[in-house]
């Protein structure tokens, strides 16, 4: 048997509510970044090609993939609070990817006393495909790689690997 992994839809107010999030961090990057004018040169040093979509896709998505994670677990979403908040709650971090065969990914600088919540859409419709503890992740070497040189080094969690959101401990690792 299957798991079902569930599917939240974001209202009209939802959308616009993570879109201004996604947005005031984008803006904050840009103006930490000499306003602007090396933070597409910065980003991929940093996180690799933000491929076709851009990075303001990328923050918007981010912020509205988190939203969607606060609403499932009816959890404030603190990261609406800025670059360094936890994004929901005070251990869940989120990662939102696009595609349904698109791994989660850590950062080798994140923390590893959080819980990484995959989720997985765009424009207000997201799958919440699972979690992983940070301590799971660092603990797994094998996990950090180039993904093919397509993105930055990270940790790469494989989808077969995340624990089912209804697993989700609502303690801190």
């Amino acid at each position: 048997m299957s798991l079902e992994y569930p599917i939240v839809k974001l209202t009209q107010r939802e959308l616009m509510l993570g879109s201004i999030v996604g947005l005031q961090r984008q803006v904050e990057c840009q103006v930490s970044s000499k306003n602007g004018n090396r933070s597409i040169s910065e980003y991929q040093k940093r996180y690799g090609n933000p491929g076709r979509k851009g990075l303001w896709n990328n923050a918007i998505e981010g912020a509205l993939g988190e939203l969607a994670v606060a609403k499932h677990l009816n959890v404030y979403h603190t990261g609406i609070g800025g670059y360094n908040y936890v994004d929901v709650g005070e251990f869940y971090e989120v990662r939102t990817r696009p595609e349904e065969y698109q791994q989660l990914f850590v950062k080798k600088k994140d923390n590893p006393d959080k819980y990484y919540v995959l989720v997985q859409g765009a424009y207000g419709e997201y799958k919440i495909r699972g979690w992983i503890c940070g301590k799971e992740v660092f603990s797994t070497p094998s996990w950090y790689h180039s993904n093919g040189g397509n993105t930055s080094e990270q940790f790469w969690v494989p989808l077969e690997k995340m624990h089912h959101i209804n697993e989700l401990p609502k303690v801190a690792p």
